[in-house]
């Protein structure tokens, strides 16, 4: 399905019945390498699958790579839509972006499945991820994520990988992704996610619990960062899946749980 708001033509799906849940995939993806989750997902809520602008098949537009801006954008798409308040479940930089859309757009957001987000910046990342965010590169991707590349450049309908991999690498390059204050603000429910081997510093999902009031922390055992995306499926994601649905239905009926 096509939508133009403010100059950007987003590629989204609409599946399933119930509550909205829209899901935000991470950078250089697409929802495409998510159909295991979607299609879960889809068995009891009305799941809207956006592909943001310069990734999968919605085009980009000058602007850059921002994950405060690409809220903006993404409030935009769904007042367009004209929905209630949706559940966010944003991966890595898609939970970046449900943040921001938490703290600055309430009125949109009933609750947020933040996995594998990084509000640090730089400095809340591994030494194995900081040297790919240093190395990043057209011919890095290439050589290393070669089916990063293929799928971007078969999906997307103006396709410039040069400024794909730029903008890109400018984002993870950032110091500070959203403000604590930012986060202290969040007056929505929040479950932050992560794996034990994820590349996001375990320590700073916990800093991240600690400063969202009532947020709840849900780490996956022998779990990375791309945790939910279709190559990773496991009976781990699944029964993480289940939790979600507890979550987004109840809240766990009290907030400031801890699963590990």
């Amino acid at each position: 399905m096509r939508l133009m708001t403010e100059g950007i033509n987003w590629f989204y799906t609409l599946t399933g019945q119930g509550e909205p849940v829209l899901f935000l995939h991470g950078g250089l993806d697409t929802c495409v390498n998510y159909t295991h989750l979607l299609k879960e997902l889809a068995d009891g809520f009305s799941v809207i699958a956006v592909d943001r602008r310069g990734h999968g098949r919605t085009a980009d537009t000058d602007a850059p790579f921002d994950c405060a801006l690409m809220a903006r954008e993404l409030a935009a798409f769904l007042r367009e839509l004209n929905l209630p308040p949706v559940h966010i479940i944003g991966c890595s930089d898609g939970a970046n972006i449900g943040l921001h859309m938490a703290a600055c757009f309430p009125e949109q957001v009933k609750s947020l499945i933040a996995v594998s987000g990084n509000y640090k910046g730089r400095s809340g990342m591994s030494d194995g991820c900081l040297a790919m965010f240093d190395a990043l590169s057209v011919e890095f991707v290439q050589e290393t994520m070669p089916d990063i590349l293929r799928q971007y450049s078969e999906l997307n309908p103006s396709p410039a990988p040069e400024s794909y991999i730029a903008k890109t690498k400018q984002m993870w390059n950032q110091e500070i992704v959203i403000s604590q204050e930012c986060l202290a603000g969040i007056r929505v429910p929040v479950l932050i996610v992560g794996g034990d081997r994820d590349m996001v510093l375990p320590e700073q999902l916990l800093e991240m619990k600690s400063l969202i009031p009532d947020a709840s922390l849900l780490i996956l055992p022998y779990s990375g960062h791309y945790i939910f995306q279709d190559f990773a499926w496991s009976s781990t994601t699944v029964s993480a899946v289940q939790l979600f649905r507890e979550f987004i239905t109840t809240r766990f009926s009290g907030n400031n749980a801890i699963f590990i």
